[in-house]
């Protein structure tokens, strides 16, 4: 940024986990001053000694969000679950929650330079044909929160002729600090590498790192309002691939664990029906194995021609980044 021009400002919402607090500190770097929007109850420890404003509210509390939006250049949605006991959940925060900070925008502050939703590649589906999906492909989500997502992104674009509004679609996203590709690590450090399924599938993946970088070049950019994309590694990698790769990461010997597609999805229904008695919230469900079991491959070269972003950080590079800061961290 120039330094002799006003300092600009961005809101990202949900910025106390992993990929909110990163985007605050890349912000930061970038020379802004990061207004991080949060809920009363959030943790801030991911946040700490950060030079950020702190301003609470709750997108499922539409009362609460005026004074969160004010006067703010940018808003970067990051806000949403990934995980909840029931479909609604899914919906009221992740499509209402939604609706209710773009109607905030609206009332309070309706000169907003660019609104960035942050979505998933779960609402666009996985690849089918064999062939990788682009943004012009017509949705196909397969799970609940993939739906929840889709509906948030069109609610979101549904403000296009407001003001700029751009939707990010984000693959598993990993990195040091991640709890949800952590299982996949800690798996291969006990010396198992997983089969699972079809393992010729291909899965896209992007560092956090990497994926934030995104987000701040689809902000700067020039974007047509209304645009949608793909922020992932520019490569696809067979499951196969991925396993080999985190065992020569984690420099361990690792032996081949076969699981069928039918006895993974067996678990998963075990693991869903436990979790449900005891009114716990289950990370492994039905629907989440056979999101796991699907392709999920990616053609990311719109987001490189429009914004002129392209993957820095490969899975390998990544993965031994990221299993370093485990180990350092006590994780392993």
């Amino acid at each position: 940024m120039n330094d002799s021009a006003p300092q600009q400002s961005v809101l990202i919402t949900g910025a106390n986990g992993f990929i909110g607090s990163r985007m605050c500190r890349l912000f930061l770097d970038r020379g802004f001053r990061v207004i991080a929007g949060v809920r009363q109850s959030a943790n801030l420890n991911l946040l700490e000694g950060l030079d950020i404003e702190l301003r609470y509210g709750d997108i499922s509390y539409p009362d609460s969000l005026p004074a969160m939006v004010r006067g703010v250049d940018y808003v970067v949605h990051n806000a949403g679950v990934v995980k909840a006991r029931t479909a609604d959940t899914f919906f009221i925060v992740n499509e209402d929650g939604t609706k209710n900070l773009l109607k905030a925008i609206v009332a309070h502050n309706p000169t907003v330079r660019k609104v960035i939703y942050i979505s998933s590649l779960a609402a666009a589906g996985p690849s089918l044909d064999g062939r990788p999906v682009t943004e012009k492909d017509k949705p196909h989500p397969i799970t609940i929160y993939g739906r929840s997502k889709l509906a948030g992104e069109r609610a979101a674009l549904s403000f296009a002729d407001r003001f700029n509004v751009v939707a990010i679609r984000p693959p598993g996203v990993y990195g040091p600090g991640d709890k949800e590709v952590f299982t996949f690590f800690q798996t291969v450090y006990r010396h198992i590498r997983p089969a699972i399924g079809d393992i010729t599938r291909k899965l896209q993946l992007v560092h956090a790192d990497d994926l934030c970088r995104g987000i701040y070049m689809a902000m700067i950019a020039e974007t047509k309002t209304g645009s949608v994309y793909f922020i992932c590694e520019n490569h696809a990698y067979e499951f196969r691939e991925l396993t080999e790769i985190l065992q020569e990461a984690c420099g361990r010997k690792a032996y081949p664990l076969p699981l069928p597609g039918f006895a993974f999805r067996g678990i998963a229904a075990v693991s869903e029906l436990l979790f449900k008695v005891v009114g716990a919230t289950p990370m492994l469900t039905r629907e989440k194995a056979g999101e796991l079991l699907s392709s999920w491959e990616v053609d990311t070269s719109k987001a490189k021609k429009e914004i002129g972003f392209e993957s820095s950080i490969p899975f390998a590079e990544g993965a031994r980044q990221t299993y370093e800061w485990y180990l350092q961290e006590g994780w392993l």
